[in-house]
């Protein structure tokens, strides 16, 4: 059973903002499907896992890490990542004392600047005092002393021309991150190929080295509590993991020549997968084994290993399965481990759930009435609890809706965790107004149901573009843009675009998706969330793959496969390609106003009295038909 949004049942949500708080940790099943697989097959396995992350632009990223490396004893505070000192989180600069974001695996072995999900992956991001990041350039790893230099600052760490070698407390995340980002990044899209190398000197290839002395400092060197929680923390922001953190033995898996165990367990599963406090649950799981297993146990706790208490499995054909009870509060983590014993032989597998609170169907605003029947919200700076789908992730703020009916759509700003698009979420903010953009701010509560569910966008035209659609995911047909074909530059910039009841425009922020990107050079069917500024109704497209639905001419026609006006721009006389069958036209400009409409009695049609701008030019047919086209008059 799944415990989803509804406005005829209670449903769960649970507060996740605190910095020294809950997490939310690694989900029952997550690495479901990699058992007995090893070399390029668990690769792969562990890359269709944690690809396709909720991407971030590098600026935002500070945010994360500030998040994710934040001091366990000062949260204003970020551990630095070489030296290991905790400095204040605000202090970001260049040269000395400055903390920079630095790329463990260097962006420029692969140049993957431009490149939106490599350079602000934040699993391969770490907060680093400036001066030591300088030193440590894009050298690759390795183990340098006693030979080469000792840094003054970070006097853990030893370098050469060729190499940087970290200190103890950093070796294994070193390696952990660059195994990472081997298997995260295999050429999907725009993304580069990334590859370890058991050499040095690897620049600028998409290559990082040297492999063998990875593989050591991983095995010598185990995850520790801090770089846990950072995989929690970035988990919980862009939705996907660091899989040796988790597990660190698939590195010998994939690249040290490990053979899976004899005994492994999978299919693990909890249902239901959101349950209650004091609910029952049932926990599964498959083992695989020469032998039968001499005990398949189960562990749980308020900690990572928490053994406090413990169960036998009951096995049942092959599946092994035992039913709980979650006792823990709301707010309160559980942290499961199974293990299955077969004579010297054993597998761990492990999971957690963060327990739900429980709120009331009568205690969830409709996002409707959160939007009202105005301009503005007549609940602004009220605190309100809102249900919906997330319909689209930017830098700073989502998008989300709970049906598709208009005035059901609206904006979450300033909130690091977010979800894919698609996830149910539950959100408890502050409703406030910005530029006459209705938003939820400082956000309190927030549940991500998961999901990932299919959000299929609202059909509607340039001439509906207004505050009822504010907010909600749309789709509009034919559309052209004035400067079509013209590259997305950085900036805040706006790109006007039309169909035949009117124009919009497109924006595209500093930190959009669609910076170096091209728009339409045709006809296409767009789409977006409609967002407002300063009372302009504002297309947002959440990357490139929203602009590029090629489409059609306006309106099929029989015997025609299109209608073509020229010159274009036009000054006085307007030509039509091929005008049999044409008996009237109409002249509308991009706001839907109807400037001119005549029977057409030629191929040429006087437009000298017409204003400087662009039109869109309405074509009945002899059959009753209508065709469009666009033109611009000088």
């Amino acid at each position: 059973m799944h415990y989803s949004i509804s406005w005829k049942k209670s449903v769960v949500f649970t507060f996740l903002i605190c910095l020294n708080g809950i997490l939310l940790a690694q989900p029952m099943g997550y690495y479901n499907g990699t058992e007995n697989l090893s070399g390029e097959q668990l690769k792969s396995a562990l890359h269709e896992i944690i690809n396709d992350h909720v991407d971030f632009s590098y600026a935002r990223v500070r945010d994360i890490i500030n998040y994710s490396d934040a001091d366990p004893n000062n949260p204003n505070n970020v551990i630095l990542f070489y030296s290991q000192v905790s400095r204040n989180a605000s202090n970001y600069g260049t040269g000395g004392d400055y903390i920079n974001r630095e790329h463990v695996w260097a962006k420029s072995h692969g140049d993957f600047e431009d490149i939106r999900s490599m350079n602000g992956d934040a699993l391969n991001l770490r907060p680093a005092d400036a001066s030591v990041n300088e030193d440590r350039s894009n050298l690759d790893f390795d183990n340098v002393q006693p030979n080469g230099t000792r840094h003054p600052e970070a006097t853990d760490c030893w370098y050469s021309a060729e190499a940087w070698e970290p200190g103890p407390l950093t070796k294994g995340q070193v390696a952990r991150i660059l195994f990472y980002m081997a298997t995260r990044y295999e050429a999907d899209g725009d993304e580069i190929d990334l590859e370890l190398a058991d050499q040095l000197n690897t620049y600028p290839l998409p290559k990082f080295g040297k492999l063998s002395t990875l593989i050591k400092w991983n095995n010598d060197y185990p995850p520790s509590d801090f770089e846990r929680r950072r995989n929690e923390r970035i988990f919980r922001i862009q939705q996907n993991r660091n899989p040796f953190v988790d597990h660190p033995e698939f590195v010998d898996l994939i690249w040290g020549n490990g053979e899976p165990a004899t005994t492994s367990i999978n299919e693990l599963n909890m249902q239901p997968e959101k349950p209650l406090p004091g609910e029952n649950v049932t926990i599964s799981c498959r083992v695989s084994s020469n032998t039968t297993p001499d005990s398949v146990m189960l562990y749980w706790g308020p900690n990572y290993n928490s053994a406090e208490q413990s169960v036998r499995l009951n096995k049942t054909d092959n599946l092994y399965s035992t039913t709980i009870q979650i006792n823990e509060l709301p707010d309160e983590m559980i942290y499961f481990t199974i293990k299955a014993r077969s004579g010297a032989d054993s597998a761990i597998m492990r999971g957690s759930y963060l327990i739900p609170e429980i709120i009331q169907a009568e205690n969830i605003t409709p996002i409707k009435t959160v939007q009202g029947t105005g301009n503005n919200s007549p609940l602004t700076n009220q605190t309100v609890t809102i249900s919906g789908r997330i319909t689209a992730n930017f830098d700073y703020s989502f998008y989300m809706q709970d049906s598709k009916s208009p005035r059901n759509g609206i904006n979450v700003y300033n909130t690091l965790f977010t979800g894919n698009v698609g996830d149910s979420v539950v959100i408890r903010g502050k409703v406030a107004e910005y530029s006459t953009l209705t938003e939820i701010l400082d956000v309190e509560y927030f549940y991500n149901f998961g999901n990932k569910q299919e959000v299929k966008p609202v059909t509607i035209t340039c001439s509906q573009i207004g505050e009822d659609y504010e907010g909600v995911l749309v789709q509009l047909k034919n559309v052209s843009f004035t400067n079509a074909g013209q590259l997305i530059s950085e900036g805040n910039n706006t790109y006007s675009f039309s169909d035949e009841t009117g124009q919009s425009v497109l924006f595209s922020a500093s930190n959009s998706r669609l910076i170096g990107k091209k728009l339409p050079s045709s006809e296409n069917n767009i789409v977006g969330v409609i967002s407002q500024y300063n009372g302009v109704y504002q297309l947002l497209a959440r990357d490139i793959t929203d602009l590029s639905i090629v489409t059609g001419i306006f309106d099929v026609r029989e015997n025609k496969e299109q209608v073509t006006v020229y010159p274009n721009p036009a000054q006085n006389i307007l030509h039509i390609s091929d005008a049999s069958g044409l008996k009237y036209i109409r002249i509308f400009t991009t706001q839907g106003s109807l400037v001119l409409g005549k029977e057409l009695n030629s191929n040429q049609v006087d437009v000298s009295s017409l204003n400087p701008g662009i039109y869109l030019i309405q074509f009945e047919t002899t059959k009753g038909k209508n065709a469009f086209a666009k033109f611009s008059k000088q």
